[in-house]
């Protein structure tokens, strides 16, 4: 993994389990847990990019359930916006079931999608922050 996209992955779940709401912090274990399982999965492949890989597949559709059920209960915006991140990357996993899309395309739909969700985090706990400022109070859950 570059070491660009572990820094931002480990300092924004870091800055929302320390400073987020119940929200935040389910996030940031959302996405440290699938970070790892699609590390080990990864490890599993011997051809990468070049067809679907099937258990990042799930890894993927597991994150995006995982955030879409966050989406529906918390009393924010941002895990919508994650939630339709993970979403597009579980369809271009299908996508390459059946297209002639090169391993390239493949890589770069993983790779440069990845690095949305840590930032939204990121932007989402701070919000939380000037919340809590503001009104005194940050309900998590609708």
């Amino acid at each position: 993994m570059p070491i660009v996209f572990v820094s931002l992955l480990v300092s924004s779940c870091l800055y929302a389990l320390i400073r987020g709401g119940a929200p935040e912090r389910v996030a940031a274990c959302l996405l440290v847990s699938a970070t790892a399982a699609s590390a080990i999965t990864l490890t599993l492949s011997s051809e990468r990019y070049l067809q679907t890989e099937v258990l990042t597949m799930w890894v993927d559709v597991l994150l995006a359930l995982g955030f879409v059920a966050l989406a529906l209960r918390a009393q924010r915006y941002w895990p919508m916006w994650i939630a339709m991140i993970h979403i597009d990357i579980v369809a271009f996993h299908l996508i390459m079931f059946s297209s002639e899309t090169g391993p390239l395309s493949y890589w770069m739909m993983q790779a440069a999608w990845s690095y949305p969700a840590p930032i939204v985090l990121a932007v989402g706990t701070y919000r939380h922050r000037l919340r809590l400022a503001r009104y005194g109070d940050d309900l998590p859950w609708s």
